[in-house]
């Protein structure tokens, strides 16, 4: 078995300091094989903001993988986003922008979705599209799992625009067979299957609401424990209330002949 836990939109600069300890002290009692970081590390891509979520991942003690979001590239320096864009997030953070990692039955493809041209909404490319498709397809045994920040799916109340070229990745990766995402951005949690291809769930998608930002927007702080068995995912809910994070519920999903099919009780929200 393997063990992730996913945490997405730290959002250093606009962080809540209370949960810093607490968040930190709970990736280290789930003991995970690797941390995977959906995106936004910062709020507004400043070097000082940079070097405190650097520190951050450093100071976890595990190793990770991360993918940029939207807010790790700059908003109001126009110039330092049309022109290098990933500039600030390859000398703080990571150079490689779509990170890709084999971890026993686990196959990790990094995506990275933020745009100087679709800074909010984010961007699917074409080579990257076709890139991963061609992954999932040679997976064999192993469990291919796409860590973007942007979703790929809003849940009805959602008012924000999907991304870009979401649908025909989609699309393309239901053909090549079942696959799950890992995303963030939306600051909610939501995970379940969505996209049929041939009468079977083919995508599992999770995207986690913010592990420290002050942004909640109406919903707590949280991070995933997601263990990994085979064709097999169990994702735990990690909830940030009164200064500590606890478990608030698992759901199981497995991949049968029909796609993804759940097993177990929803997380309680």
């Amino acid at each position: 078995m393997i063990r992730l836990v996913q945490i997405s939109d730290l959002h250093f600069g606009r962080e809540d300091p209370e949960l810093l300890g607490p968040l930190t002290e709970a990736i280290e009692a789930a003991a995970p094989d690797l941390v995977v970081m959906a995106g936004d590390f910062v709020q507004r891509a400043r070097a000082s903001q940079f070097r405190a979520a650097r520190a951050f991942m450093r100071g976890l003690g595990r190793p990770w993988i991360g993918v940029p979001g939207n807010h790790d590239i700059p908003l109001f320096n126009l110039p330092l986003r049309l022109l290098a864009p990933y500039g600030p997030y390859r000398r703080w953070i990571a150079h490689e922008l779509a990170p890709q990692q084999e971890l026993g039955d686990v196959l990790l493809l990094g995506l990275n979705t933020a745009d100087p041209f679709a800074h909010q909404r984010g961007r699917v490319r074409r080579a990257d599209r076709e890139r991963i498709a061609e992954a999932i397809a040679r997976a064999g045994g192993r469990l291919p799992i796409i860590v973007a920040h942007h979703p790929f799916h809003h849940a009805p109340e959602v008012e924000k625009k999907l991304m870009v070229g979401a649908p025909k990745a989609l699309e393309t990766w239901a053909a090549a067979g079942p696959h799950m995402i890992l995303s963030g951005h939306l600051h909610q949690w939501l995970f379940e299957p969505f996209i049929r291809r041939k009468g079977a769930d083919m995508t599992l998608q999770l995207h986690c609401g913010t592990g420290l930002s002050t942004r909640r927007r109406g919903t707590p702080n949280d991070f995933a424990i997601l263990d990994c068995s085979g064709r097999a995912v169990s994702a735990t809910r990690m909830v940030g209330e009164r200064g500590r994070f606890r478990p608030a519920g698992t759901v199981r999903y497995e991949v049968s002949a029909d796609g993804w099919q759940r097993c177990g009780a929803a997380p309680e929200r």
